[in-house]
């Protein structure tokens, strides 16, 4: 200690010690030294709400950036793709504890609501889009926006179908200058509404996004209250106590930005350094009209006049700093280089194949924490409930509780068939993982697959086809189709 820490340590031990504390913290962490090199450091002891208070504006430079500059658009597409891709597919699990034959007849049934419910348009409450398009807008608005509103309708406009509607709204819809407390007691922020036990009771929903140029709504700046069992509202959660999603663009617009801003620049050097001027000097000194250089030509020039060329700016190191940019960016996406721009000039198998088990995880992560947990979960809850509504007395059986709606993700992408098949399979038969687990891993639903199988199989047994996609002709000892009478009196 310095002679005016003893002296405060005399008169006031409790704030010595605190002291000494800091400069002891200070000491061991470079980062938190003040000095030009942590100037664009900003330090906050807000939670993650108060972090995030410009998330309308990011959400608008977002979407300005996917409207107008391509690797933007080409990062959402990817990130959409990769979590979607053709759907998160539903899949009807009963319990092992019903015999197969009941078993059979229920998952039949309940494919067929599937396929007339979530496999078409009916799903949609404006009729647009069948369940996996909706995934794929969801998880779009998700990106650009930070967050999406699903409003739940517990009726149908279509005729057949389960009675029950989804319609994705953008958070624009969400009221977020409703603050303040209710007469019960209640909080509400930014538009949520929060019960005593932190619990949220309802979201304030404009009746039209407040940004359209509609007037068929002449009351569409009113919000109303919408229970929040009605709602569901899909965003990434990033920090405890997080309320509201912030643009997955937030880390890397301004690089994006700046990117979109150099490419501009760099085009426009190169349509100078494309221009030929040369310039006339001596002479009367009368304004002539320009002359035109043809090639091949031969001028004459009087005596008191030259001729000077215009030297245009050379473009250097384009290539490598627009790289370093996107990696960059890719990197704050959580999405590999390769797939945010196409470039596959410096990789190889092991590379492409390391930098894709990274987004792999990623894209995992974003399923199974995210979109099925937050959308699907609750809207085969839903399902289960229409379901039940309109079968219980087709079906005849008292074991509701015994079946439950999964959800199968989507393929990934294979980096080098060839290669990772054959590991697959030497896996599967080492016992390391199940066949099951293997045909999950791409996506398939397994029951659907040996359903396919057994048909191929029964097909090609019954028209004496051989043929090499069969695994039986490969097994030693596997007995060949057996031929017909008539056909072995045709041969």
């Amino acid at each position: 200690m310095n002679a005016i820490e003893r002296a405060i340590a005399t008169v006031a031990p409790s704030w010595a010690a605190r002291r000494a504390r800091a400069r002891l913290a200070v000491a061991q962490y470079d980062a938190v030294k003040l000095g030009h090199r942590a100037g664009s450091l900003r330090a906050s002891r807000g939670d993650a709400d108060a972090s995030s208070g410009a998330r309308t504006k990011l959400a608008f430079f977002a979407r300005d950036m996917v409207r107008n500059t391509p690797f933007a658009t080409s990062a959402q597409a990817v990130i959409a793709g990769a979590v979607t891709g053709d759907g998160i597919i539903p899949k009807v699990l009963v319990d092992k504890r019903i015999n197969d034959t009941v078993a059979g007849r229920i998952k039949k049934r309940g494919l067929m609501w599937i396929e007339r419910h979530f496999d078409t348009t009916a799903i949609d409450r404006r009729g647009q889009l069948n369940l996996y398009g909706l995934q794929r807008l969801v998880i779009n608005t998700v990106v650009d926006a930070g967050e999406c509103l699903v409003r739940l309708h517990r009726d149908s406009l279509v005729e057949g179908c389960l009675p029950f509607q989804v319609e994705v709204l953008e958070p624009d819809y969400l009221d977020a200058t409703r603050w303040g407390t209710t007469a019960d007691g209640s909080e509400i922020r930014q538009g949520v509404e929060y019960d005593a036990e932190g619990q949220r009771v309802a979201y304030w929903i404009f009746p039209q996004h407040p940004g359209s140029d509609s007037v068929m709504h002449p009351a569409s700046g009113v919000s109303m209250r919408v229970p929040a069992a009605e709602m569901l509202h899909i965003y990434r959660l990033d920090r405890p106590g997080q309320s509201r999603g912030v643009s997955w663009f937030a880390p890397v617009m301004l690089r994006l930005q700046d990117l979109a801003d150099h490419e501009d620049a760099q085009l426009l050097r190169q349509k100078i350094a494309a221009c030929f001027a040369a310039f006339r000097t001596g002479g009367s000194g009368e304004a002539k009209t320009p002359d035109t250089i043809m090639p091949g030509a031969i001028y004459d020039l009087g005596d008191s006049e030259q001729i000077s060329f215009a030297a245009p700016p050379g473009v250097e190191a384009y290539d490598e700093f627009t790289r370093s940019v996107l990696r960059s960016v890719a990197a704050g996406l959580g999405i590999t280089y390769e797939d945010l721009t196409g470039d596959m000039a410096q990789v190889n198998f092991s590379s492409a194949r390391m930098g894709r088990l990274k987004m792999d995880q990623n894209v995992s992560t974003w399923q199974h924490l995210m979109m099925i947990p937050q959308m699907m979960a609750p809207l085969a809850g839903l399902f289960m409930d229409a379901w039940q509504e309109v079968d219980e007395e087709r079906l005849g059986l008292d074991i509701w509780a015994e079946i439950k709606l999964d959800w199968v993700p989507p393929r990934r992408v294979i980096v080098d068939p060839a290669r990772e098949f054959d590991a697959i399979i030497t896996a599967v038969q080492g016992g390391l993982m199940s066949r099951q687990q293997a045909v999950r891993s791409f996506g398939v639903d397994v029951e659907r697959l040996n359903e396919e199988l057994i048909e191929d199989a029964r097909f090609c047994d019954a028209n004496s086809l051989i043929l090499r996609t069969d695994a039986r002709n490969g097994v030693p000892g596997a007995a060949p189709p057996v031929l017909k009478d008539k056909e072995i009196k045709d041969e």
